[in-house]
């Protein structure tokens, strides 16, 4: 009996200690992120002003905004959902692969051409979707505003030849003042009707 318990106890002793053996030590761990669709900056050395080297885009690539067209009146807040050409995809800032970004909102502003070969600024005009978000919503005062994605590398530089939509005009209405389109009135009637 006396062997059984001392082998019972070495057994215990190796399992309590194994576990340590064989593990790294943990980091602690972080909260895991709340999805959201609001732009998250990335670090700031992703935002150098050095140039980088460019990634190099297959011809025909560009994104778009699905759910807008130009001279639309919206309320803020909106949604804006980005496509893109299926030449292309999207992924998180800091993976680099080929023909693969991820989205830049620019709100009434435009990249000048030397800003074409430089990681894209982060302000409230450059709006970053690092984390691969295919969509967001925006919130504007009233008045016109312009909108244009530009797909950025991994490093947040744009693609050569650049990877954007068409720049479109929105007229933000307060909603007390804004005018439904006749698609949201038909919408409207048609969950009234029985």
């Amino acid at each position: 009996m006396r062997k059984l318990s001392h082998g019972v106890f070495i057994i215990a002793l190796i399992v309590a200690s194994g576990a340590a053996w064989g593990q790294q030590p943990e980091s602690p761990a972080s909260a895991p992120a709340a999805p959201s669709t609001t732009p998250q900056p990335s670090s700031p050395s992703a935002h150098e002003t050095q140039a980088k080297p460019q990634s190099t885009a297959p011809a025909g690539a560009y994104s778009y905004i699905v759910n807008l067209h130009n001279g639309e009146t919206v309320i803020s807040p909106f949604k804006v959902i980005f496509g893109l050409t299926p030449n292309m995809g999207v992924a998180p800032a800091g993976v680099e692969k080929p023909n693969v970004g991820h989205h830049h909102l620019l709100v009434d502003t435009k990249l000048k051409p030397e800003e074409l070969t430089q990681p894209i600024p982060v302000d409230e005009h450059h709006l970053h979707f690092g984390k691969g978000q295919t969509e967001t919503t925006v919130t504007l005062p009233p008045g016109k505003h312009t909108l244009q994605l530009v797909l950025g590398d991994w490093s947040h530089v744009p693609f050569n030849p650049s990877v954007q939509s068409a720049v479109i005009t929105v007229v933000v209405k307060p909603a007390a003042t804004a005018k439904a389109s006749p698609k949201t009135k038909r919408a409207a009637l048609a969950k009234r009707r029985p």
